[in-house]
Parts: C-alpha cells; sequence; structure tokens
C-alpha cells in the first residue's frame, strides 16, 4: 500500500475529529470507522496517535472513544477572544438568572449556527451543548440572523442546507421561510414553535454587525407549557432590553 501523503493524513484525523465531536459520550471503533469511511486498521492507527497527543481518550469500562478537553481549550481559545463572546456572556447570564431558563449564544457558520455559550439558571436541562451545529433554518437563532440578510444570502442558505423535516412543524418551503422572516423584522425577533425539536418553544434575536448584518444571535429557550403567549411577550421584553445592552457594550448603538 503507498504510503499517505500529507493531506490525506490530515483529511482523514479530521474526518475521525468530526466523528468524535459528534459522540460526546463516546463511539467504539467499528461505527467510527462507518461513519468516517475508513478503514478499521486506518482509524484504529488515527485513534492512536490523537490518544498519544492528549486530544482523545478511550474509556477504560466501555471501551468507546470520545475527545479530551485539550479539543475544547483550543476551540475555546479561539471563542474567548471574539468580543461578541466575552462580552455577550455577563449579559446572558443575567437573562438567565433572571428568568429561570435556558440561554444560548451562537455565531453563523456558512448554513448552519454553532452554539458557543449556553447559560442554565433553572431546574430543567436542555440538550444543547456548546459545540452543537444546527441547520439555520428550523431555529430561532438560525431565523433571527437570516432576517438580517438580504434576499440572494437568504436564498444561497437555503440552497446549501438540506431541507429535513425534524418535526412535523419545519418549516420546508422557501416561501414560507421569507414570510417567517418578514415577521421576524417586523416584530425584532424570531420564534422556533417546535420546528427543531418537539416540546421545545425559543425566541431569539440576532446580534447585528456596523453593517446590520448579523454573524451571532441568541435565544431563550424552554418547553412550550412554559412559553405560552404572555409568557412569551416578556420573554421578548426582556431579550430586546438585553439585545440593546449588549449592542451598546459592542459600541454598536
Amino acid at each position: 500500500m503507498p504510503q499517505e501523503g500529507g493531506v490525506q493524513s490530515v483529511e482523514r484525523i479530521f474526518t475521525i475529529i468530526e466523528v468524535l465531536a459528534a459522540h460526546p459520550g463516546g463511539v467504539g471503533l467499528q461505527q467510527l470507522a462507518s461513519e468516517s469511511g475508513l478503514a478499521k486498521s486506518t482509524a484504529h492507527r488515527l485513534l492512536a496517535s490523537l490518544i498519544q497527543l492528549g486530544y482523545a481518550v478511550q474509556d477504560s469500562f466501555s471501551t468507546k472513544y470520545r475527545l479530551t478537553l485539550r479539543m475544547f481549550e483550543l476551540s475555546s481559545g479561539i471563542v474567548n477572544d471574539m468580543d461578541v463572546m466575552g462580552i455577550a456572556r455577563p449579559h446572558l447570564d443575567r437573562l438567565a438568572n433572571r428568568i429561570g431558563e435556558a440561554v444560548h449564544l451562537v455565531i453563523r457558520d456558512g448554513a448552519d449556527i454553532v452554539y458557543i455559550y449556553k447559560a442554565e439558571a433553572g431546574g430543567m436541562r436542555m440538550s444543547s451543548r456548546v459545540g452543537m451545529r444546527s441547520p439555520m433554518y428550523c431555529t430561532g437563532v438560525g431565523k433571527a440572523i437570516l432576517a438580517s440578510l438580504s434576499y440572494a444570502e437568504v436564498e444561497q442558505v437555503w440552497q446549501q442546507s438540506s431541507h429535513k423535516k425534524l418535526t412535523e412543524h419545519t418549516i420546508t418551503s422557501l416561501p414560507r421561510l421569507l414570510e417567517q422572516l418578514a415577521q421576524v423584522r417586523a416584530q425584532g425577533y424570531a420564534v422556533d414553535d417546535e420546528e427543531n425539536e418537539l416540546g421545545i418553544r425559543c425566541i431569539a434575536l440576532a446580534l447585528p454587525g456596523p453593517a446590520g448584518k448579523a454573524e451571532a444571535a441568541f435565544s431563550i429557550s424552554s418547553l412550550v407549557p412554559h412559553m405560552g403567549p404572555e409568557r412569551l411577550a416578556q420573554l421578548a421584553g426582556l431579550a430586546l432590553d438585553t439585545r440593546g445592552a449588549i449592542l451598546r457594550d459592542l459600541g454598536l448603538r
């Protein structure tokens, strides 16, 4: 077998990292090889390198492989340098403590959003996690960001998305999405009404940059029974105040 080129080796090891990241609780060698499209021997060799470098570990009980906090340390160093992260965090912590609900901060990455911060003050724990990736078209935070973009940019994101019907409420047509984005612009916030996860309702607001386009957004998420019309209106007011405070601290208002 010819020796692997440097680029191919890098591609393969990042494929392994991406599969491990998708299974924070750990994944077996057979499943990892299958999802990465690599031979078991190749996957095992790359895992051994990651373990030796301290970026992965094999659980002694389950024998499954998972990433270590060292990988998180690398990414958190990047995130912590972002102005929006450092400035928004205390405001979002204050909001979460005041309302007793989960608050998330995300940034855009292509047609997706990535969760970069999460604050939980109530007894309920959401399944979301820092580093999780979700489509823009079916999330409140994603729609909040999309509402700040031009039609051409929204259409481009739509074409890059898979349009899976994650729940019975998921939007799967561009005209319907455009209708919702017009509503977001009119009221100043977006709503995810069980579109990404059944039983969960979110209210989300974009954090626009100097030119008005947003690359980040935050949301308040809770169980549907906790997010009736009156509660939603109350949270919208508090969220709008929080956004104003964040934008002022960013020097954008």
